[in-house]
């Protein structure tokens, strides 16, 4: 993989990432990380979806999988900043 997909694909994560903190409040980690389990699961199955697209879902999963719950609330607070 080149490096310009890799920074499309890296964008994207945190776009997609950006919305799913922002679709609902979650109670929980397992709760979010239940909706991103789905989010990949749909984008994977979708055969008019772009490959770059559904890597970036994956990437998105893999960043908050990586993340405390405290973090991920950090990082929903300043995008509700914006």
């Amino acid at each position: 993989m080149d490096n310009k997909t890799r920074i499309k694909i890296l964008e994207l994560s945190f776009n997609i990432m950006e919305n799913l903190l922002t679709s609902k409040d979650f109670e929980n980690k397992d709760e979010l990380m239940s909706s991103a389990k789905k989010a990949v699961e749909i984008s994977s199955r979708n055969e008019k979806m772009p490959i770059e697209l559904k890597m970036a879902y994956a990437e998105a999963y893999k960043k908050l999988d990586g993340l405390t719950w405290e973090e991920i609330l950090e990082i929903k607070e300043i995008i509700s900043e914006d």
